[in-house]
């Protein structure tokens, strides 16, 4: 009896304690528990919106998206479970069980604190997985639009690529709505017109059991997706461009003389977006960032070069304007020029003789250009330069161009505190000395000189949304019509004449107008120029050609724009 009643009160005891902790749970931390039920009931899924497609003239696709299918892991729900769960998932996704666990442990959790486990895994495994869900607790599928290049690298520079945030950049626009696990133009027009291309993500609330599958949807926000942005570049000339660039270090660029409309640009070597678009393609992203060629700098507005012999046209313009030389003023050329007891030297060791400036500019003559500059001075040149674009950006609508360098008297004497020497204003005369220029702004001061001296504003964007963006207006340099006629007689002779430098560039049936380059580089091969207009009597497309150490401009370069001017004629462009 003694055994039973002491039995009794024991379970006495243990109902009192119980029903005391019922009474606690239930009546004085009902608030708590009840919130962590709810917490533990509901779920909210994190619904990314997609981009806005970058199209090109004609509205084919430059950047689009694809659903891609992601596995993830609620951190709280599948931590206990994680050596469990990954022995289940690595023979689906082809991977290491051990690696899964890693990853789980080392990734910060992104929205709505999942962790992302597989990326961008395909349908077959995504469907894999969901039939093991009920083995799996707080693992999900998550569908994502995934970023996509059509044309790869051919117009890499152009559209740049989207990718993760950086920590600086999350802290940078998290005031303007982004979160951590957002995407974001990170180069060319992806970055330049993010505002447009991104939109604004939504969210799924919905109910679970205590095996977190779906019970009910509670409530929706649609994610908004960004706006199209088409641009006035032809994707066809565009992929053109790219094969011909092939196997290359330089830039070529094609610009419409209606309004400075951007036809194409490429920049070679060259990356894959693709590559940036998804974790699988990470190894090449570190090949395209420390590789040998630089191929992530588009060098059509970072790369900064001497310009060689089409800088002529500048010393020209000068020297014209300054009345030292006019249309008919012949200059002998023996091939050595003496000024201040140093010798300068033509390209042309024999000499050309007696040259008008016509002549001069077909031959690309270095001791008329001497002569033209020297008598123009310093002062002029440079002054045109400025006026023609050299020596400041040309504001195009893509991130971080450079705007090159033009010397002056001034400068020397701040930098050097040195006076300005005679000779210098002859090594500029040519194109050579301190001068550093982007292809762009090449592109930008043939086109002046088509279109009686309006300066550009170059630009890649036509539409948004579907409506058209006038683009910002040229501003004209006054300069004397004679002048231009003088400069564009010569520039046609360069192409034309059985002799000129640019005769390579020729195409049956087009006049074409341009001139060539050969700058020094400092390496044993000289970078290579031809910038020039067609048709020569009413100029519609100009174009830039600069081949990195790619010899004789009048050679490659010229080579190359004859291809692109025959691309141009067959396409109704001229």
């Amino acid at each position: 009896m003694k055994r039973v009643r002491r039995l009794s009160w024991f379970a006495l005891a243990g109902f009192l304690v119980l029903a005391a902790n019922l009474v606690r749970m239930q009546v004085f931390q009902n608030e708590f528990y009840r919130l962590r039920s709810e917490k533990n009931r509901i779920r909210v899924i994190y619904l990314e919106s997609a981009r806005g497609r970058i199209l090109d003239r004609s509205g084919s696709a430059l950047a689009d998206n694809r659903l891609s299918f992601n596995c993830s892991a609620i951190d709280r729900e599948a931590r206990p479970f994680v050596e469990k769960s990954s022995a289940i998932l690595a023979p689906i996704l082809g991977e290491d069980a051990g690696a899964l666990e890693k990853r789980f442990y080392g990734s910060r959790p992104g929205a709505f604190q999942t962790i992302l486990i597989a990326e961008d895994i395909g349908v077959e495994k995504a469907v894999a997985i969901e039939e093991r869900l009920d083995l799996l607790p707080g693992f999900m599928i998550e569908t994502r639009p995934q970023r996509e290049y059509p044309h790869g690298s051919a117009a890499a520079h152009l559209v740049g690529y989207a990718g993760p945030m950086t920590d600086r950049e999350a802290d940078a626009v998290e005031l303007y709505g982004y979160s951590y696990s957002d995407w974001v133009g990170q180069e060319g027009v992806e970055k330049s017109y993010e505002s447009y291309l991104r939109g604004f993500s939504g969210g799924l609330q919905i109910e679970v059991d205590n095996r977190g599958r779906m019970v009910r949807a509670l409530g929706v926000r649609e994610p908004q997706a960004g706006k199209d942005v088409q641009l006035t570049v032809d994707a066809k000339l565009q992929v053109f461009l790219g094969r011909l660039l092939e196997s290359r270090k330089g830039s070529v660029i094609v610009m419409e003389l209606a309004g400075g409309g951007i036809l194409a640009m490429d920049s070679a070597p060259s990356f894959d977006p693709n590559s940036f678009a998804s974790k699988r393609g990470r190894k090449e992203v570190r090949r395209y960032l420390y590789g040998e060629g630089s191929p992530m700098v588009n060098r059509g507005i970072r790369g900064q070069y001497p310009p060689g012999s089409i800088f002529k046209i500048v010393t020209a313009l000068a020297a014209l304007e300054r009345g030292r030389i006019t249309p008919q003023t012949r200059i002998s050329c023996a091939g050595e020029w003496v000024l201040g007891g140093n010798s300068f030297h033509c390209w042309n060791s024999a000499g050309h003789g007696p040259q008008a400036l016509t002549e001069a500019f077909a031959h690309s003559c270095n001791i008329y250009f001497y002569n033209a500059g020297v008598s123009a001075g310093i002062d002029a040149i440079f002054q045109k330069s400025v006026e023609l674009g050299f020596a400041r950006r040309t504001q195009i609508d893509l991130p971080e161009e450079k705007k090159g360098f033009v010397p002056s008297r001034e400068w020397k004497k701040k930098r050097f505190r040195e006076p300005w020497y005679e000779g210098e204003t002859a090594n500029l005369a040519i194109g050579q000395g301190y001068l550093q220029i982007t292809p762009l702004q090449a592109l930008v001061m043939v086109a002046a000189v088509a279109a009686d001296g309006h300066v550009f504003k170059p630009h890649v964007i036509d539409k948004i949304d579907g409506i058209r963006v006038a683009p910002e207006r040229s501003r004209t340099v006054v300069y004397p019509a004679r002048g231009w006629e003088a400069v564009r007689r010569g520039l046609e002779e360069v192409v034309s004449s059985p002799t000129g430098t640019g005769r390579l560039a020729r195409v049956p049936g087009l006049e074409i107008a341009g001139k060539t380059g050969t700058a020094q580089s400092g390496q044993d091969k000289p970078h290579a120029w031809f910038v020039g207009y067609a048709p020569a009597k009413n100029p519609k497309v100009a174009l830039v050609v600069f081949l990195e150490h790619g010899g004789r401009g009048g050679v490659s370069a010229a080579g190359l724009a004859s291809s692109v001017f025959k691309w141009l004629s067959e396409s109704a462009y001229l």
